[in-house]
């Protein structure tokens, strides 16, 4: 019988646990021969085994022999695959999901022998932690997206979270202000240096980073709109030096790095700071100034003149420097006490936009619009948008909010 050569393969029947075996000998640069072993409790499955074997070899060029852990894909996978394919924010999340879920959770169990019972223990993990069914959600869906790479990359026979459901996620409580509310915050920090910040949060609906990344230029007095095509965002910055300057934080690092997809648009603002495009399309949007938000920002705009402003924003710090997230919503949520009103999110002041803009009668598609809510994937059309149409739209809407003056 002739010799069978690497890469060729054969199965046989091993008496002494009475399994059968697929056996496959790897070429070797060096001249060694290694020979891998699968085993199976029937000819067929034995038969299976080996096919798995030449797909693996085929797809990769060589076999794992080692045991690869849940743990070290899902951190290679993070580091080496979704760091240039996503933002900096996302891959963020992702890696706390990781590190204080699915790695504590199953991250010892062997790749290729995950089951969905794995699966529904990582999702239990969560949910006996006392987490919110979302939190469980995102766990499932970050695993699924790891296992999913990992299948297609050929270091697991198939993403075994397809045989488990998405957690169900109970509906959010937001809290609405109502036009009564946000009149109120406005009246009482009306003497407020941030007035005008909160004003332009209740009447135009656009989100905490593109506010408090706006830059002067982006803003036309003359023709009464605001560019939003950029937001300021807080991004962690990464070790660059491979472990090895011993600092706990990336930000401390003397070779810190920020990974990011090629195609993402970002401009450095000062620390970990950082403008950034919008996610889709339909966040990138320009909006009308309409009465009495214009002269709000355009007092603004003369108060800044006589301020240290090295960045060109519409807000700042006393001393100039960009306005941390952080420290923009604790301002938020003190202005909110102080005018006795509920608590509520400084993002959910864009529900508050919108139901205001539902009782001016606004039809839906111009709501969409002027949020940028929309999820789909869309081009640049709407800044073809009529203008009139989002200016009146606007118009109704600030009708039901009287203000006085604010800076």
């Amino acid at each position: 019988m002739a010799k069978r050569v690497n890469g060729e393969g054969g199965i046989y029947y091993r008496k002494s646990d009475d399994r059968w075996c697929a056996a496959l000998t790897l070429p070797s640069p060096d001249g060694r021969a290694r020979r891998v072993t699968r085993t199976a409790k029937t000819e067929r499955g034995a038969k299976a085994k080996l096919l798995e074997l030449k797909r693996e070899l085929i797809a990769n060029g060589d076999i794992q022999t080692s045991v690869l852990s849940v743990e070290t894909w899902v951190r290679k996978w993070l580091n080496e695959i979704v760091a240039s394919e996503v933002r900096p924010k996302t891959v963020a999340s992702y890696r706390t999901t990781v590190e204080q879920y699915i790695i504590p959770a199953i991250g010892s169990k062997q790749l290729k022998k995950l089951t969905a019972d794995n699966v529904r223990e990582c999702i239990k993990y969560v949910t006996d932690k006392g987490l919110s069914s979302r939190s469980a959600a995102l766990t499932y869906q970050v695993l699924s997206l790891a296992l999913k790479s990992a299948h297609r990359e050929g270091k697991a026979s198939s993403n075994v979270a397809d045989m488990v459901n998405r957690p169900r996620t109970k509906k959010a409580t937001l809290t609405v202000l109502t036009a009564t509310d946000g009149i109120k915050v406005l009246e009482t920090v009306a003497s407020d240096r941030l007035a005008s910040r909160w004003a332009a949060a209740l009447l135009t609906g656009a989100r905490q980073g593109e506010l408090i990344g706006l830059e002067w230029d982006r803003v036309d007095f003359l023709r009464g709109y605001v560019d939003l095509s950029w937001q300021l965002q807080r991004i962690s910055w990464e070790h660059g030096c491979g472990g090895t300057c011993e600092r706990i934080r990336g930000t401390d690092c003397p070779s810190r790095k920020l990974t990011a997809p090629a195609d993402w648009e970002h401009r450095h603002a000062l620390g970990g700071l950082w403008w950034s495009r919008p996610k889709s399309s339909a966040g990138w949007r320009v909006i009308p100034l309409v009465e009495p938000l214009l002269s709000i920002i355009e007092r603004r705009h003369e108060a800044s003149v006589l301020e240290p402003n090295p960045y060109g924003l519409a807000w700042t710090q006393p001393n100039g420097r960009p306005l941390d997230p952080s420290r923009d919503n604790a301002a938020w949520h003190a202005a909110l006490k102080l005018a006795g009103v509920p608590d509520a999110r400084l993002h959910d002041a864009r529900h508050t936009t919108a139901s205001l803009l539902g009782r001016a009668g606004v039809p839906i598609e111009t709501i969409t619009k002027i949020l940028g809510h929309s999820t789909y994937a869309m081009s640049r059309e709407y800044m073809d948008v009529d203008l009139g149409q989002l200016t009146d739209a606007l118009t109704k809407m600030s009708a039901l909010m009287p203000l006085g003056a604010a800076e």
